[in-house]
């Protein structure tokens, strides 16, 4: 399990970077206006999306699954690193052109990286077939997804540096988190079990009957995008608060950090708790405390880290029991039909995750056109009051949103069960 579980490692260096700097390398590196640069960020995780049931289908129909997952990250992990690598090679172009030129290497890099995600994510389900493994292997999981962050975090400042000299150093650290995501994905590979016989899904329409009817799975995936549309807008704000609001060029990799750090020590404590309630009431729990982290950070100024703090804790759980939540839509699934289908659900996950994220990155990029925000000028103070709102409002409106959804759920369960009885 740990072994397979790396692989988070290197997947989330490349998925933190794009998340938390791709938006600011467009703007303040490149020039680009704010709204073109939330597109280009919506257009890469949008098709990347797209791509990722198409390719959960194609892998639902193969018989020997773990061969066919192991086989695609091998091969694929190196055309990843490739290309996450070259986007960051600034060809000097400007305007249209390195509009062109970021639309193009983002595309290639996320029809890569969607055939590994897929393969990757649906592994766990082959490694969740046994009662009460879920828990252990999301949560390992995304313990290496924390220290990706974190190791993120730790060169944010190469990232939000001034273009010049940074460019070289900007190339470093991008190859090295491309070397890491190969590196970890080969181990992942090597790690997963080598043979495993499933019954195949035998057409799309099976597959499509299989879904409709699985009523947690669908639960799931419209909570998944909920938060996936609001809550990311949080960290990916910290460039800009730090650089237009707070002037500290270093605020953001501390805020990172502390994000990263605060995920990583409440994750064991979130696995326990997994195992003690129902998975409901630990997801609920989780985004109670997102909510509040979201709402201590927008006390003023001297809250910051502890609500980034506080967020981090909450987020740990709600992304670690997204995917216990698959692993028992799953299983649900298989129960009533006798058909395991692993692939499909799980593109059809990261499908809404990346759609809700990528409409988030252009919403990010269209208000931060709204507020007057230009590269190189520094913001006014209703501007920066406005940056600072933005940053925790629509998390904090997603977060309650996915805690009335979960009430909804419930009370739809209590009546019915009394219509039952």
């Amino acid at each position: 399990m740990l072994g397979y579980a790396s692989g988070n490692f290197g997947k989330n260096a490349l998925a933190s970077t794009m998340d938390f700097f791709l938006l600011f390398i467009l703007t303040e590196r490149w020039g680009v206006s704010p709204v073109i640069a939330g597109l280009v960020v919506m257009i890469g995780l949008v098709w990347d999306g797209i791509c990722d049931p198409l390719l959960g289908a194609l892998l639902d129909r193969a018989s020997d699954r773990n061969a066919v997952y192991r086989r695609m990250l091998f091969i694929g992990a190196p055309i990843v690193g490739i290309f996450f690598a070259i986007f960051f090679i600034d060809p000097g172009w400007r305007g249209s052109a390195i509009v062109i030129w970021a639309i193009a290497t983002v595309m290639l890099f996320r029809t890569a990286y969607s055939a590994c995600d897929v393969a990757h994510n649906a592994l766990m389900m082959r490694l969740t077939e046994m009662p009460g493994t879920a828990t252990t292997v999301s949560g390992l999981r995304y313990m290496f997804s924390c220290l990706g962050a974190l190791a993120v975090a730790h060169f944010a400042g190469t990232f939000v540096a001034s273009s010049g000299g940074a460019d070289h150093d900007l190339v470093t650290v991008t190859g090295l988190a491309a070397m890491s995501y190969v590196g970890t994905l080969w181990i992942s590979a090597a790690s997963a079990p080598r043979s495993a016989q499933a019954r195949a899904i035998s057409s799309p329409r099976a597959s499509l009957s299989w879904i409709v009817s699985n009523r947690p799975l669908l639960l799931l995936l419209a909570l998944g995008f909920a938060q996936a549309l609001t809550l990311p807008v949080f960290a990916r704000s910290f460039a800009y608060i730090g650089k237009g609001v707070l002037r500290d060029a270093a605020w953001t990799g501390t805020a990172l950090t502390t994000l990263a750090v605060a995920q990583l020590v409440a994750l064991p404590i979130w696995m326990a708790i997994a195992r003690r309630i129902e998975r409901r009431h630990a997801l609920g729990l989780a985004l109670g405390i997102v909510a509040a982290g979201l709402a201590v950070f927008a006390t003023g100024p001297t809250a910051k880290m502890a609500g980034i703090a506080l967020f981090g804790v909450g987020n740990a759980g709600l992304q670690m029991m997204i995917w216990v939540l698959l692993a028992d839509a799953v299983e649900h699934g298989e129960r009533r039909t006798g058909i395991r289908c692993e692939g499909l659900p799980v593109a059809l996950l990261l499908l809404i995750l990346k759609i809700g994220g990528g409409l988030s990155g252009a919403l990010l990029g269209h208000g931060l056109s709204v507020i007057g925000w230009a590269a190189g000028r520094p913001i006014g103070p209703l501007a920066q009051k406005n940056l600072l709102a933005m940053a925790w409002m629509p998390p904090l409106i997603g977060a309650l949103a996915c805690l009335m959804l979960l009430a909804c759920l419930k009370l739809a369960r209590q009546s019915g069960s009394k219509l039952r009885a």
